[in-house]
């Protein structure tokens, strides 16, 4: 896993009208994925937007991105959650 950067990163789509998660920054950042989440560092400030939802503004710093899921207790099996 090596730290890549970029100015703008997809965190989550959505699976059935596309919608996403973006994360902006007017600086590079550095981004590591994972199988479980995907580890941020911003060095200014960032822009997370949705579709749906305001933004939210972030300071420089460091993030954790996770998939959220949930378990099922009739069968015992835990499912991602899609947006």
């Amino acid at each position: 896993m090596s730290q890549q950067k970029t100015k703008r990163l997809v965190l989550s789509e959505g699976e059935t009208i596309g919608h996403k998660h973006v994360l902006e920054s007017k600086r590079d950042f550095g981004f590591t994925r994972t199988d479980f989440c995907i580890f941020i560092q911003l060095i200014d400030q960032g822009i997370l937007t949705h579709d749906e939802h305001d933004r939210i503004v972030l300071e420089p710093g460091s993030y954790r991105s996770y998939n959220q899921v949930e378990f099922n207790p009739m069968d015992n099996t835990v499912h991602r959650v899609f947006d």
